[in-house]
């Protein structure tokens, strides 16, 4: 599972674990390429040996996340906001990650519980992070605790001025440096490492200030330290 703010490198972590999955010959099967209006179930692309997921989905609940609940107008909470995601959560797991990790297959993880963990007990109207990980999607992850995560680490004002630069996307909430600067505090918080820690996940944390050249030599040498074999 690779987190952190947006605009923090996350995708320089993502394209070196693709460079290492091409690198060893792996059939990659990646969400975003995924055009069904359903989800895609694992006997759906069973054929596969390494798998990019990231949250939210673009179906079912994870489409109304996207292009209902997380309107800039801000009509809903984080106590909203945490349900849906736990249920986006749920599905995919249950029809995709989950049978794909029990048939030996890796899985990769753009987003997921620890980025619920991090923002939605301070967003407005947020529930305490106790409700949060008792919500069913939430605990179910958490049972299947990634066994790496990686947080990449940037400071505050420098991950705004690149989604400043970001004219394709929408910003909202994203490009306010206030709750920026609170989310860089929790991402590098030592209760959201022991939280996955106690569920057997190794935590690493991935200094993505400099240039981009520097970024990806981390990123790669992190790899490589994580994906051993191939």
């Amino acid at each position: 599972m690779v987190d952190g703010l947006t605009g923090s490198g996350k995708s320089t972590v993502l394209n070196a674990v693709q460079a290492w999955a091409v690198g060893c010959g792996h059939r990659v099967f990646r969400l975003h390429e995924w055009t069904e209006p359903r989800p895609p179930a694992f006997a759906d692309v069973r054929d596969y040996d390494v798998y990019f997921t990231y949250e939210p989905t673009r179906s079912w609940v994870g489409a109304a996340i996207r292009y209902e609940l997380s309107r800039e107008d801000d009509p809903y909470g984080g106590e909203e906001l945490a349900h849906a995601f736990a249920l986006d959560r749920e599905i995919m797991y249950r029809r995709l990650i989950i049978p794909a990790l029990e048939a030996g297959k890796t899985v990769i993880q753009d987003r997921g519980i620890s980025s619920s963990l991090v923002y939605q007990p301070v967003m407005k109207h947020g529930i305490p992070l106790e409700s949060i990980t008792s919500l069913p999607g939430n605990a179910l992850a958490l049972k299947w605790a990634p066994d790496a995560l990686v947080l990449t680490q940037l400071p505050a004002e420098t991950a705004l001025a690149r989604i400043r630069a970001r004219e394709d996307e929408s910003k909202g909430v994203f490009a306010d440096l206030t709750f920026l600067k609170i989310q860089e505090e929790r991402y590098a918080s030592t209760w959201l490492k022991e939280i996955f820690e106690s569920h057997g996940s190794r935590v690493f944390q991935l200094n993505t200030t400099g240039s981009l050249d520097k970024s990806q030599t981390r990123a790669t040498a992190l790899i490589d330290h994580i994906l051993t074999t191939c």
